[in-house]
């Protein structure tokens, strides 16, 4: 018997047909060898190769067909020790969300290759997303030993880090793998606005009661340059008992200009997080300090406290909340000391075990002691983290916030700005080939800050592109 297909027909219908008789057989197999040459034009009924149609199965996945995936694979034995067929099918049916199904197919993976780690950080994702984890933390620790220098650990790690955001709680959850890590990052910068200069060089004011415009000097107007950026990272968690722990944190970054040093950077950031962790909530209280630096001059000093709260909704959505205070010190203008309180709320829903988006909003009241720099923030904020592959990660944020001066100036109003923050970051993991958790980060970021005052009045354009390693 021969089955003759015309090249115009829809190959992708053949794969839905399931192995019951002997004509869905000759289909399958026509699809499959249709699919590696145009050229064929007819299948005989022979024995179906597995490895093409496992081929097929696996092309059908990466390319966002995880029904056809599973429909190829459905008449896989149940006791089957493939282990290939059953990881593709643990992948679709997880990209289906049907996770008991997908759980029960990576188990076997694990089974039949237990020096396999792909399956282990996959497996553990999903884990997460059930708010399972005590099993995805242990998983984790099982995972560390057999790749501790490569993609797999970075991948498990900026799994933990986009979960967990800022929360000390979450972050916290890798100690059951390693209490400390490092991380260093180097790369490139161009910013379109080092000095913040505004849009116009002319600056409407009102001087004894009469309107007027004052004409900023070139110097004020915005200025780009290329630089140096660098920063390193590093934490240590102490366990102190089931519930408890202690998280300590620092971070030393800055950037430094090719065309001129005096607006380079730098900044610094200790802290130490006294977490407490339940099953189905985390609560943190974080104090901290933060050292900022200007062209070689302290510019900043802030030490403040701030108290994090997380609640599992169900598997998919969490609440979490955050309260804190802040006390600024401007070393070069003791006008803008302040005190400030600060607090936000939001969720975080667990999409599926690839995808993490969340929103909050977030307030924010400052007392200076020049009540002209005396501000009021209030706004949202959202974000989304995908893993595309198991290579490349996108981090997507957006940010809005109206920022209102309690008092004008001689020359100028009550100052009232409306800040646009978006931001769009690339994690592409290169282990495989660099080793030793080698990641390149590419990151874009826009400012736009319209303002009722014409020199607060700016936007500004960032790109990074680095490489960092992490320990």
């Amino acid at each position: 018997m021969v089955v003759v297909l015309p090249l115009h027909v829809d190959l992708m219908t053949f794969l839905f047909f399931k192995p019951t008789s002997p004509m869905n057989y000759i289909l399958r197999s026509a699809a499959v060898a249709l699919m590696f040459s145009s050229s064929v034009a007819y299948a005989t009924p022979t024995v179906v190769d597995s490895r093409s149609e496992l081929l097929v199965a696996r092309l059908m996945q990466e390319n966002g067909r995880p029904d056809m995936a599973c429909a190829l694979l459905a008449d896989t034995p149940a006791n089957s020790v493939d282990a290939d067929r059953l990881y593709v099918l643990a992948r679709c049916n997880a990209s289906l969300q049907r996770t008991d199904t997908a759980i029960a197919y990576y188990q076997r993976v694990i089974a039949l290759k237990p020096a396999e780690a792909n399956p282990r950080v996959e497996l553990a994702a999903i884990l997460v997303a059930l708010d399972r984890r005590d099993e995805a933390a242990q998983l984790y620790k099982e995972t560390l030993p057999l790749l501790p220098a490569g993609q797999v650990s970075t991948q498990m790690n900026n799994l933990i880090e986009q979960l967990g955001r800022d929360d000390p709680a979450a972050f916290a959850r890798q100690a059951s793998g390693k209490p400390w890590s490092l991380e260093f990052y180097a790369g490139l910068v161009h910013d379109s606005n080092i000095n913040g200069g505004p849009v116009s060089n002319i600056v409407p004011a009102t001087v004894g009661g009469f309107p007027g415009n004052f004409i900023l000097s070139p110097d004020a107007m915005p200025r780009s340059s290329w630089g140096a950026s660098g920063s390193l990272t590093g934490s240590y968690l102490v366990p102190l008992n089931e519930h408890w722990s202690v998280l300590y944190q620092g971070v030393l970054l800055g950037n430094a200009y090719f065309d001129t040093s005096d607006f380079n950077n730098e900044y610094m950031s200790l802290s130490a997080a006294f977490i407490y962790r339940d099953k189905s909530w985390s609560a943190s209280i974080q104090p901290n300090i933060g050292f900022s630096r200007q062209a070689n001059r302290m510019n900043e000093t802030t030490p403040g406290v701030i108290a994090r709260f997380s609640r599992n909704l169900n598997p998919t959505w969490s609440l979490t909340g955050s309260l804190g205070y802040i006390n600024r010190t401007v070393h070069l203008d003791h006008n803008r000391n302040a005190d400030g309180v600060l607090g936000s709320v939001g969720v975080v829903a667990q999409v599926q075990p690839d995808l993490q988006a969340g929103a909050d909003y977030n307030v924010q009241r400052e007392h200076a002691d020049a009540a002209v720099y005396s501000r009021r923030l209030d706004g949202p904020s959202v974000f989304a983290a995908y893993r595309i592959n198991p290579q490349w990660t996108v981090v997507g944020n957006y940010s809005y916030s109206k920022v209102k001066y309690d008092e004008g100036s001689f020359f100028f109003p009550a100052r009232e700005d409306t800040q646009k923050t978006a931001s769009l970051t690339s994690l592409w993991d290169i282990s495989s080939w660099a080793g030793r958790n080698m990641v390149v980060r590419a990151q874009y970021t826009q400012i736009d800050n319209p303002s009722n005052i014409g020199y607060s009045n700016y936007s500004r354009n960032i790109f990074s592109v680095g490489v960092q390693t992490q320990f």
